[in-house]
């Protein structure tokens, strides 16, 4: 390490532990590619959005990944994992999700999801409450928004049928399945367990992002044991809009729960 300054050795030292582990498991005969960081006795698992795969949480999981291990996973269709062909619905994202924590060994972990990951990571500790600690639902869709957006006659009620073609294989047949799971989610109680709900800045101007704030209040009826936090800046995407106060948000959730 000749000629290397001690400001070079700790640059080195922080991208090596900012550097995700890449690793894949097998799920219901299909690969599951899943990137971790960090490591530890608590774990969280991220759940991504309609078109992104695990690397939509590369800046934020290494450091989420203090004293926890950090697990991110792309579902079938998306990045390294392979195309399952049956329908995309929240009761198939439950599944991969319980079969890729069996296959890495991790229990009761929190689950945060960000927008339609959101749907699925709440979809499941509804159904599987002794299986999750926690819950962070980050710009997650309230259930009945839809339909309330279309009472209102406002644009971006509904996704954009042609805008699938736009996403990989995975993130089409999410798209195809999005009525089916949004029923699926209204049939679904929430449940008692501590949930962190992150949502976009309030901009005071109404309209769709008004809508979208005052529907909010809804996850929290689902989840009672809830906190809703407005971000002081940013859109849909909270974890890169507004990365350094979503880091915060969370850490100091997670620092709520202690070591088993």
């Amino acid at each position: 390490m000749r000629g290397l300054t001690i400001s070079g050795v700790f640059a080195v030292l922080v991208l090596t532990a900012s550097l995700a582990q890449a690793g894949e498991v097998t799920v219901d005969g299909r690969k599951v590619a899943y990137r971790e960081w960090g490591g530890g006795e608590r774990t969280l698992v991220m759940v991504s959005g309609l078109g992104d795969g695990a690397e939509t949480f590369e800046t934020v999981g290494p450091r989420l990944a203090q004293g926890w291990r950090v697990i991110a996973y792309d579902r079938a269709g998306y990045g390294g994992s392979a195309d399952d062909p049956r329908v995309h619905d929240a009761e198939r994202a439950e599944a991969e999700l319980k079969g890729l924590l069996a296959a890495l060994k991790v229990r009761k972990p929190v689950l945060l999801g960000h927008s339609l990951g959101g749907v699925f990571a709440a979809h499941f500790a509804a159904r599987n409450p002794g299986e999750v600690t926690g819950l962070v639902l980050e710009e997650t869709r309230p259930t009945g928004f839809t339909a309330a957006c279309k009472a209102k006659r406002m644009r971006g009620c509904a996704f954009p049928p042609l805008l699938k073609y736009a996403f990989p294989p995975g993130g089409r047949r999410e798209v195809e399945a999005l009525d089916r799971i949004e029923r699926q989610e209204a049939e679904t109680p929430g449940g008692a367990t501590p949930t962190l709900i992150l949502t976009r800045a309030n901009t005071g101007q109404g309209g769709f992002d008004g809508l979208w704030l005052e529907q909010q209040a809804k996850l929290v009826q689902r989840w009672p044991a809830a906190r809703l936090v407005a971000a002081p800046k940013g859109g849909h995407y909270i974890h890169r809009d507004a990365r350094d106060w979503f880091v915060a948000e969370v850490s100091g959730f997670l620092a709520g729960f202690p070591t088993r």
